[in-house]
């Protein structure tokens, strides 16, 4: 593969772009989160719904920042070649990470702050002492030290310390190669990526423990998190897609980004979205065949009975058998409209798997009084029903993530010091 350089009429600083997207996103984002509120919490249980929504959206654009994340340590650690001209644009988008923890004080301070608990079943155990030592929590009071409000608050920080700690380590020596063009600066960043790896992956199994799986606290599963990263990846792919086309139609990278990178995207998409339909479909396989009754009630909850089964056979259908067959083929790759189509879709049913994990626990069961938390009582109880205020979040976050992004755009799009450009802007898929 032969080196080129960027083109002398090439347009690869980001100018406005990043002040536009930041204008739009914020003033979006307040009037969606006002609307959210007006919309949400008007007694306990339109509150513990709007709480349910805030925490589906805010997971949403957390895992975008993840997959990006993900993304540029992978590209170091690997030398990767072909996703140079696109590293920038993954490092901007990882470098939301502190404002994605800020906004994830909206489910933890009603919690610490204003004292109600209708999120984390285990929140509300703890909030009312008296049902203590009762048969229906003596699994809870096994967990009561790790899952309390505050064990859960220390770990989220920390969480999002060493996120952000990572995405900021990695952009700002990025950015000082462009500065210096020292290219010792690329070999210390993949010395640097394999042990940012394992820290990123323990870290990322217990937030997908934390923040999703423990709001059934009674049901567990080892490959949780890794399903939820398969489709954060997906999602990432899609979204670095579309970004990085809105950037082109902008007037900016449309000679150093080209269909070969497409083409690779579109590939990256189609490996995550079999991943992620393996990593959905291998605990379903053995609790299928395990049929242990404190297993068997996360999918029966969402099967059985429930109108949840409808999600069940979307999830099915459009996250992975139709975008699955429509990137099979070379071409579908290579043709931006049916690209980016598929990336809008894939975006979308990643919300919809989120949704899907996380709505049916907003529904609480009881027995004699006494309140038994999700994925009890009669399956009847489950049917689902959108809120307007779902979306109103989803998009309320999701512009506030792109004002946040948009901060970060400032300078260079591309990595014009990086030793690998010249191979990025002339790679060609054979």
């Amino acid at each position: 593969m032969s080196a080129k350089t960027l083109h002398p009429d090439e347009k690869y600083k980001a100018g406005t772009l990043g002040a536009s997207m930041t204008k739009f996103g914020a003033l979006a984002g307040v009037v969606l989160v006002v609307l959210s509120l007006i919309l949400g919490a008007h007694n306990d249980d339109q509150w513990r719904r709007f709480e349910f929504g805030y925490l589906t959206a805010w997971v949403f654009v957390f895992t975008l920042c993840l997959g990006s994340l993900f993304v540029v340590m992978i590209h170091h650690v690997t030398r990767s070649r072909w996703d140079t001209v696109l590293l920038r644009i993954a490092e901007n988008v990882s470098c939301a990470f502190p404002f994605i923890a800020i906004l994830g004080f909206g489910f933890l301070l009603p919690m610490l702050v204003f004292d109600n608990h209708q999120l984390y079943f285990w929140d509300w155990y703890h909030a009312h002492a008296e049902v203590h030592g009762q048969p229906f929590y003596a699994h809870l009071a096994k967990k009561a030290t790790f899952l309390s409000p505050s064990m859960f608050t220390l770990r989220y920080v920390l969480y999002m310390a060493i996120y952000s700690g990572l995405a900021y380590h990695f952009a700002r020596n990025s950015r000082r190669e462009d500065e210096t063009g020292d290219p010792m600066i690329s070999d210390r960043l993949r010395v640097h990526a394999g042990p940012a790896i394992l820290l990123f992956a323990l870290t990322t199994v217990m937030v997908g423990f934390d923040v999703e799986m423990s709001l059934a606290p009674e049901w567990y599963s080892t490959i949780f998190s890794v399903n939820m990263f398969g489709g954060a990846m997906v999602g990432t792919y899609a979204f670095l897609a579309i970004l990085t086309r809105v950037i082109q139609r902008s007037g900016r990278l449309t000679r150093s980004v080209t269909t070969e990178h497409y083409h690779d995207l579109g590939k990256m998409l189609f490996g995550f979205n079999f991943f992620w339909a393996y990593t959905a479909f291998s605990p379903l396989l053995l609790i299928w065949y395990g049929n242990i009754p404190e297993e068997v009630v996360f999918y029966r909850y969402r099967w059985s009975g429930s109108d949840w089964q409808y999600f069940s056979l979307a999830l099915l259908v459009f996250h992975w058998a139709i975008p699955y067959t429509m990137l099979l083929s070379r071409w579908t790759k290579r043709v931006l409209p049916i690209l980016m189509f598929v990336c809008v879709e894939q975006m979308f049913m990643h919300y919809i798997d989120l949704y899907w994990n996380v709505m049916p626990n907003a529904t609480w069961g009881s027995h004699d009084g006494l309140v038994t938390g999700p994925l009890t009582g009669p399956l009847t109880s489950y049917d689902y029903h959108f809120a307007l205020s779902d979306w109103t979040l989803l998009f309320a976050l999701f512009a506030l993530f792109i004002a946040a992004v948009g901060r970060r755009m400032k300078g260079n799009l591309v990595p014009v010091k990086s030793p690998t450009l010249g191979a990025s802007l002339a790679f060609e898929n054979y």
